[in-house]
């Protein structure tokens, strides 16, 4: 039954290269193997977290979430290209994924087990993957529209920091917009991802809202202080 699900639900894939090559956008390689790579590291999960799960000491698990970080870091890169943004895009995931993690295990919403900590923490570092390397890509267009702005404020004697201050103000309200949008659109267009694995395990549905609610406000938080993190410390490589 999975193997059948599985080559069916490639079917959309493969109408999206043929819509991708239609449309030419040049995209199609990459559609292709990303693809192929989501299988990969899927299963690859799969079998990994048989043992993860079964972790008990906390430290551990949040090693755990730390190597998330560390391989977010370089998928952040792979995209920005930049070498500097390694080093921040790292420090702005892993310390938006303790800000966000740590506050709720002293207020007991999330128990200090693997089969919380580590989903919760792969949502979280996911998330915030997303918004720095938006917040980034934006910030790098504003700055590359704006040169000529950002130059004279420059030359006529402010710093770099106040003169890229509105690129950065857009950078992180556009890094915001699809966590917003996710928001109005939970309960009424869709329900979302966690509440709907809970209600198909059986949880009661309230308690599986409830639960949901808590993601959407973290992600939200962690979109936006990973994106703040990220430009702080790597707003002078996007005008080099």
């Amino acid at each position: 039954m999975e193997q059948k699900a599985f080559l069916l639900s490639y079917l959309l894939i493969i109408l999206s290269l043929v819509i991708a090559r239609y449309q030419s956008l040049g995209n199609e390689r990459e559609i292709f193997f990303s693809s192929l790579r989501t299988v990969a590291q899927l299963i690859a999960l799969g079998y990994l977290l048989k043992y993860l799960l079964k972790m008990t000491d906390l430290w551990e698990i949040l090693l755990v979430i730390l190597g998330m970080s560390i391989i977010s870091s370089f998928i952040a890169y792979e995209r920005i290209k930049i070498r500097e943004t390694l080093l921040t895009s790292f420090i702005a995931i892993s310390v938006t994924a303790g800000l966000a993690i740590i506050p709720l295990l002293f207020l007991g919403i999330l128990k200090p087990t693997a089969h919380q900590i580590i989903p919760f923490g792969g949502l979280i570092v996911g998330n915030t993957l997303n918004s720095i390397s938006l917040a980034f890509d934006r910030f790098a267009g504003e700055v590359r529209g704006r040169i000529s702005e950002i130059e004279a404020k420059v030359a006529l004697g402010a710093s770099l920091r106040s003169a890229l201050s509105e690129a950065f103000r857009e950078s992180l309200r556009t890094s915001l917009i699809p966590k917003i949008n996710f928001m109005k659109a939970a309960g009424l267009v869709h329900i979302p991802g966690v509440a709907v694995g809970m209600l198909m395990a059986g949880a009661d549905p309230m308690e599986a809202i409830l639960y949901q609610i808590v993601i959407l406000y973290a992600l939200v938080f962690a979109g936006l202080v990973g994106s703040y993190l990220m430009l702080q410390l790597s707003y002078r490589s996007a005008v080099r």
